[in-house]
């Protein structure tokens, strides 16, 4: 009797040590990935995804060690281990602005994700792929979200002055409403009251209206052509909304403490901006609430163009040095091209999503009191059709920091002539090509 209660003591252990060594064995099975972000935000989606797809995904679950660093300390770090083949991370964001250049230098470096892309190409803004790929189509980033360019407008300052937004459909329209909106309020002899502020230092207002016409800054191969008729004539309107016209004040940028007050406080009437300026709204500008409108951008004289473009974003690349390249990239695409990856985009994030058929989630019918109980994306969804390619090079850094320090402050703070201006910088970009 007693050797028998012995006997299943002893079996009873050996069924638990076998149980915990199988339960190490599954953990320790995960396949452990870096990832690094520069947005908390990020870091926190991206965690959430994989918890998803480990519950999907058992037998290929993941261990997602994410890392959040400075802006310019994580672009830097990533440069130096892509160059030196040392300390890379799995996965990775990479600010739009930067993508052009780390790609030049680490091409070699970076996955082709082409391969899982495919699998999604008819459920996706496709155009939204082009700042990350390369000449050939091969994409080395999956972007985050549209950026759909929107008009802002403070519809309480344009009924007082007689205005209906819904009258504005070309940029003359937009003219038009500015001068009846623009005036003196304090008596001096100068506006101080604006329908819109032109940056000085940043090129948001110019990319909005230049990429309507199917321009900016490079073509699909590379090529220079900030010189182009189209971009010339963006830049002297918006000068003389300064200057002839007074329906427009210069700051330095849209990002700025300072600027969200100026709108809070209702010194300017509209603003287009990306989708993700939404958030600028509800977090910087509560006063606004219930003021605001979202629009499609008016369209430039007699039909040409579209009535939006793409701004700002960040392209999530995976790195040869991945413990599994295969497993990095299908997670990736599972976490930013499936239809619950697009809900949980705007969901999550608050951002409009590549992912087309997300918007026909339930989520996306939701009524914003902040933006006058519109459906807002509803607006965003219907300019999706409305979006362009948009190409970069590597000589995208030099040519923004041309831009944001020469030449659109000479044109907007002094008055510079345009065409001057313009051509100048083109051709001391081209001289470094």
């Amino acid at each position: 009797m007693f050797l028998s209660s012995i006997k299943k003591v002893l079996v009873l252990s050996v069924i638990i040590i076998f149980g915990m060594l199988f339960t190490v064995s599954s953990v320790s099975a995960q396949t452990e990935m870096d990832m690094w972000t520069f947005v908390n935000a990020h870091a926190e989606f991206y965690e959430m995804m994989a918890e998803n797809w480990n519950q999907e995904n058992p037998d290929r679950a993941i261990t997602l060690n994410t890392q959040v660093l400075p802006f310019n300390q994580m672009h830097d770090k990533l440069n130096i281990a892509l160059q030196t083949g040392m300390g890379a991370p799995d996965i990775v964001d990479i600010e739009i602005g930067k993508f052009p250049g780390i790609l030049e230098n680490n091409a070699e470096t970076l996955v082709d994700l082409s391969s899982v892309i495919d699998e999604y190409r008819d459920d996706i803004l496709e155009a939204r792929l082009a700042p990350y790929s390369t000449p050939d189509n091969k994409v080395y980033g999956i972007p985050t979200h549209v950026g759909t360019y929107l008009m802002y407008y403070n519809v309480d300052m344009l009924e007082e002055a007689g205005v209906s937004i819904d009258d504005i459909e070309t940029w003359d329209d937009y003219l038009e409403a500015g001068k009846k909106v623009s005036k003196d309020t304090d008596g001096d002899g100068e506006n101080d009251q604006f329908m819109l502020a032109v940056p000085s230092e940043e090129a948001s207002a110019f990319d909005g209206m230049s990429r309507q016409l199917g321009s900016n800054y490079f073509d699909q191969d590379g090529n220079v052509i900030l010189d182009r008729e189209e971009n010339i004539r963006t830049l002297k309107r918006l000068k003389d909304y300064v200057y002839k016209y007074e329906i427009a004040d210069v700051v330095t940028d849209y990002h700025e403490q300072n600027f969200y007050n100026a709108l809070n406080n209702e010194k300017y009437a509209s603003i287009f901006m990306p989708q993700w300026y939404m958030i600028r709204f509800t977090d910087f500008m509560p006063d606004l609430k219930g003021k605001i409108r979202v629009r499609p951008l008016p369209a430039w004289p007699n039909g040409e163009g579209t009535l939006s473009t793409m701004g700002g974003g960040t392209g999530t690349a995976v790195t040869q040095e991945a413990s599994d390249v295969e497993l990095a990239k299908e997670f990736l695409a599972y976490a930013k091209l499936t239809r619950e990856a697009g809900v949980k985009i705007w969901t999550d994030l608050g951002f409009d999503p590549i992912v087309t058929d997300a918007y026909n989630d339930e989520s996306f019918q939701e009524k914003f009191p902040y933006f006058g109980n519109e459906k807002v994306m509803l607006t965003i969804q219907d300019l999706q059709s409305e979006i362009q390619p948009l190409y970069f090079s590597d000589l995208l850094t030099r040519l923004r920091d041309q831009l944001n320090e020469e030449t659109l402050y000479e044109i907007f703070e002094n008055g510079g002539d345009v065409e001057k201006n313009i051509k100048e910088a083109a051709e001391k970009l081209r001289a470094e090509q």
